[in-house]
């Protein structure tokens, strides 16, 4: 039998590898396209490749006097780790029917699934590109300078089934089914027959490029840094428009994000950081317009974040993973599965976020990735009901530098919110030393958006803080504050709120500490709920006035001047207009603001 195998491989090497990939070739054939859709041997529901069950098959960090690293094998059913084998993996792991395939050192090595043990090992015949495996084969991607080949190999025995060259770079393959999807050139899909490396057909992108892949148990994608194709039988117009494409809306503030790993990118074939910023999806069959996402909407997995967004790009629902990132995970069809950096396993519900199930590795050691196995898996608890505001928060607070950005889509979202508590959240915000500055000012421009007259207490609450030198106390964000509560006005706030939040105001009005341009928003607030509330404002304001129209510093700044004026004339009584009057007739009065005064009553 040995023999026969090496003089099989001897005959393999005399004859060369078969050119398949060319630049000429039939391309975006309907007909074989279907056939070639036809040949894969797929389950009927989503199910994991290998017949042990939803697992994870974990890389975790060595000792430090190791430099070997540990395969562990998660069960995520049992939530019980099945066994964990040291290896000096340097890939991706890849999950067949009763093994799993990655690369040790300069080998190719098969692993039994049911104990971890090496099946078979093979030699490496150039510099790895990537590998994938389906329920009987292993497939790798290596080049020898600029020749590029896949080669096919038994899962069973390693034995080189094949092996197909190429006229041009080929990407990182994917597999199920007994069929190999290979990019090539960036500008084709070429779908390979895994029992005998034969081209089936392939697929041209006319106005995409072809760089990202993702396989499930039924349904394969390919696409860009842009968006992705779901692969059916209308890919062979090669056009967004006639295919079933979907692309989501990424927030700004999640700029890393991507649909897949790169599949041009060796780097990207080990488990690396760009694992921790993606898109997370699952798609229904269609014949007519865009991709239909499930549940019409997606997740973006983003470090120690999932987010879950509407088709909109609203965001639904948060959650933050406690203390550690989040350093790997998958859309299962049924949930959103997760393993952080201390081997912490949580699996989300993709409509709510809610937590379906939550486990442990128990290792101690670091993980640096992970392959899931688990499509279709569903665990039997409905989901712990996920606090978004609460999450959001977690996120806004959190004191890693790394993610400003994420916070401000944060308490963007959070600001969108009803609720006296979420007010309170906010303020948090800017009572923080801790919190820098950008974040503070995006607070303070929610805040005054926000107008939600249930927050009204919250706020009046907070200007009851003066600057107080015995008792160590401070104002802390008066003008946001001040114009937060000016916002309120016109949102059929009760006459008492309104008389309760006037007095709030009107200490700080005639407390000499503060800040001119705190004052500006002060007198903007007082005039904008005066207004509601048949002039209350004015005697405070015209008092304000008299007191400051002579005033060097304050009299003359012109903020202070258009708001004292302005918040005068807003539903002006006559008292009010008699003090504008005197006030620009009195020869003490700063020359600059008389001149205002004039030019406005003359105006009005």
């Amino acid at each position: 039998m040995i023999r026969l195998a090496l003089v099989a491989a001897i005959v393999l090497a005399a004859c060369g590898p078969n050119a398949v990939f060319r630049l000429s070739s039939d391309e975006n054939n309907a007909y074989a396209l279907n056939e070639a859709l036809g040949k894969r041997r797929l389950p009927a529901q989503p199910t994991p490749v290998s017949a042990a069950g939803p697992r994870a098959y974990v890389l975790a960090a060595g000792s430090i006097s190791s430099q070997a690293k540990t395969i562990v094998a998660f069960d995520l059913a049992s939530q019980q780790v099945v066994w964990k084998t040291d290896a000096d993996v340097q890939s991706r792991i890849a999950v067949g029917g009763d093994f799993i395939v990655e690369i040790e050192g300069g080998q190719i090595v098969a692993r039994d699934q049911s104990r971890g043990a090496p099946r078979w090992k093979v030699q490496l015949d150039g510099a790895f590109v990537g590998l994938a495996a389906d329920r009987e084969r292993a497939y790798v991607v290596t080049k020898d300078g600029s020749d590029y080949r896949l080669t096919g190999y038994s899962g069973g025995d390693g034995n080189q089934l094949w092996q197909s060259a190429a006229a041009g770079q080929l990407g990182a393959p994917a597999a199920h089914g007994g069929v190999v999807y290979v990019p090539f050139l960036s500008q084709w899909l070429s779908i390979v027959d895994g029992a005998s490396g034969e081209q089936l057909t392939r697929v041209r992108g006319i106005d995409e490029q072809i760089s990202t892949l993702r396989v499930t148990s039924t349904v394969a994608y390919y696409g860009s840094t842009k968006g992705v194709f779901r692969l059916d039988e209308r890919s062979a117009s090669g056009k967004r428009s006639d295919a079933t494409y979907g692309k989501v809306e990424i927030p700004p503030q999640l700029e890393r994000t991507t649909y897949s790993r790169d599949a041009y990118d060796v780097v990207q074939q080990a488990y690396t950081a760009a694992d921790r910023a993606r898109v997370l999806w699952s798609s229904d069959p269609s014949t007519s317009g865009p991709m239909k996402l499930t549940g019409d909407g997606y997740a973006i997995h983003y470090f120690r974040y999932v987010l879950g967004f509407d088709l909109a790009g609203e965001l639904r629902w948060a959650y933050s993973n406690p203390r550690v990132e989040l350093v790997a995970s998958d859309h299962t069809g049924s949930v959103i599965v997760a393993i952080a950096a201390n081997g912490d396993v949580v699996a989300l519900d993709p409509q709510t976020g809610g937590v379906r199930s939550k486990g442990s590795l128990g290792i101690g050691a670091q993980v640096l990735g992970a392959t899931f196995d688990a499509d279709g898996w569903s665990p039997s608890s409905p989901g712990e009901k996920i606090e978004t505001a609460a999450a959001l928060v977690s996120i806004a607070r959190d004191r890693d530098s790394r993610f400003e950005r994420v916070k401000e889509l944060a308490v963007d979202a959070l600001a969108k919110l009803p609720g006296a508590e979420v007010t309170a959240e906010l303020l948090k915000i800017l009572e923080d030393d801790r919190a820098k500055v950008q974040l503070k000012d995006t607070v303070a421009e929610l805040l005054v958006k926000r107008r939600d007259p249930a927050g009204l207490p919250v706020l009046v609450e907070q200007l009851a803080v003066h600057d107080n030198v015995i008792a160590k106390t401070e104002t802390q964000a008066l003008g946001p504050i001040a114009k937060a509560i000016g916002g309120l006005a016109g949102t059929g706030l009760k006459k008492d709120g309104i008389a309760t939040a006037l007095t709030a105001l009107d200490s700080h009005l005639e407390a000499p500490s503060t800040a001119t341009a705190d004052l500006v928003h002060v007198v903007a607030a007082m005039a904008s709920l005066g207004a509601d509330a048949d002039g209350a404002d004015k005697p405070a304001l015209i008092s304000h006035l008299l007191l400051y129209h002579a005033d060097d510093d304050r009299g003359g700044d012109a903020a202070w001047q258009k708001a004292i004026i302005g918040g005068l004339l807003v539903k002006a009584t006559s008292a009010s207009r008699e003090a504008l009057r005197y006030v620009a007739a009195d020869p003490r009065t700063i020359a600059s603001l008389a001149t205002a005064i004039n030019e406005t009553i003359g105006a009005d």
